[in-house]
């Protein structure tokens, strides 16, 4: 199999990983934590997305309300390793360029997000390099403008 998409497109997709990375374990989470497998390291050649989501699970393992998982692609492969935090009804993160020296602010960050009621904060109030790597936020339902035909 190989990976699609203009990026990445002829890329022989990396094998199955062989253990998923550990969930954090709760009734029902309400906050996410998803990681990029796929992810490039521009000077080593490895993924480092399987080791920084066991890191993140293990930082982030007594929040039951997070949930860390794993996904192929984020399209933000010039940027590796990609990390995205959602949760229903609040802005959402994704930011690059994350490595395993970054675990203890992507999981001050995942703590400081759970506790805001939309999700929003500005880069000043983020931990470490959590100010410096966002690539997106994106706007939670009612935090938009309608546009409107003829208006």
């Amino acid at each position: 199999m190989t990976i699609q998409g203009p990026a990445l497109a002829g890329t022989p997709a990396p094998a199955p990983m062989q253990q998923a990375i550990p969930k954090t374990e709760g009734p029902s989470p309400s906050h996410y934590l998803t990681i990029c497998v796929t992810c490039r390291d521009k000077e080593t050649g490895e993924r480092p997305g399987h080791d920084l989501g066991t890191a993140l699970a293990s930082a982030l393992q007594a929040d039951t309300d997070w949930s860390v998982s794993g996904v192929e692609c984020m399209a933000a492969c010039g940027q590796p390793c990609t990390v995205a935090l959602t949760a229903q009804f609040k802005t959402g993160w994704l930011f690059g360029h994350l490595t395993l020296e970054d675990v203890p602010d992507i999981a001050a960050f995942a703590r400081q997000y759970h506790g805001l009621a939309d999700g929003w904060c500005k880069a000043s109030e983020r931990p470490g390099r959590m100010a410096k790597t966002a690539l997106a936020r994106i706007p939670a339902p009612g935090r938009t403008t309608t546009f409107r035909p003829g208006t």
